[in-house]
């Protein structure tokens, strides 16, 4: 394991994070994406063309993981969209694709109100649902397993296109791979994933670990622009095993 033992953290909060995004954007806002979508849960970058958002940022604590309120399984479209860009939970009847979260509903469920934004259909990107149940679901939980560990994470993840992608429903293009970037803000550690869209298991999960610069160069993002250039360029370049 990375780290054993944290007796305290001490976070500084940029005054640069959008503030109505609490801390999730704190240590930065990876692209201007079409639409920025605030919840108290998440943040959102949502891309109009593809219907799926560019990214979710989430800051988690072992607070926050710890905490649960059940589960509602209602998904519903975001009004907060322009009507011609919204997906809504039809274009996945019958498509083969699972209604799959971005930010987790196992994450995001610590009150009422945040479990139920994170089953707002701009929190949704098709997955198949070998992915969906078996190596991102399982990623969600390390994740999870990894606040209780190191007090706090910062977490940022989305979809990877390569532009020959599909489509389901009124055109929500599907993912060719999933990104997630996880930064703890203790140590300044950083390890990523990229996964292939298909079915993988919990134990494959090390076989896809690679570094933030890489996810970078393929999504065009920038994650973490408010640490020091620095700590940010050190941190990005390292590829870790699992923590």
């Amino acid at each position: 394991m990375k780290k054993t033992l944290i007796t305290l953290l001490i976070l500084v909060i940029s005054t640069t994070a959008y503030a109505d995004c609490g801390e999730h954007l704190t240590l930065g806002t990876p692209s201007d994406s079409d639409q920025l979508l605030c919840r108290e849960g998440y943040a959102l970058g949502y891309n109009y063309q593809n219907k799926v958002a560019d990214w979710v940022a989430y800051y988690i604590t072992t607070d926050s993981v710890n905490a649960y309120y059940e589960r509602s399984n209602y998904f519903k479209t975001d009004s907060d969209l322009p009507s011609d860009y919204q997906s809504i939970s039809d274009d996945y009847t019958f498509s083969g694709y699972d209604r799959g979260h971005l930010a987790p509903s196992g994450t995001m469920d610590f009150n009422e109100d945040s479990m139920q934004e994170s089953f707002l259909m701009s929190n949704m990107a098709p997955q198949l649902a070998g992915f969906n149940r078996g190596g991102w679901k399982g990623l969600e939980e390390i994740v999870r397993e990894w606040a209780n560990e190191y007090v706090s994470l910062y977490v940022v993840t989305g979809p990877i296109w390569d532009g020959n992608e599909t489509y389901i429903g009124n055109g929500v293009y599907i993912p060719t791979h999933f990104y997630k970037v996880i930064l703890d803000p203790y140590f300044n550690d950083a390890i990523a994933f990229i996964l292939p869209h298909e079915s993988i298991s919990s134990s494959e999960l090390a076989n896809y670990i690679t570094t933030v610069d890489a996810v970078e160069a393929l999504t065009g993002l920038d994650f973490f622009s408010e640490l020091d250039d620095s700590i940010e360029n050190d941190i990005e370049a390292v590829k870790w095993t699992l923590w």
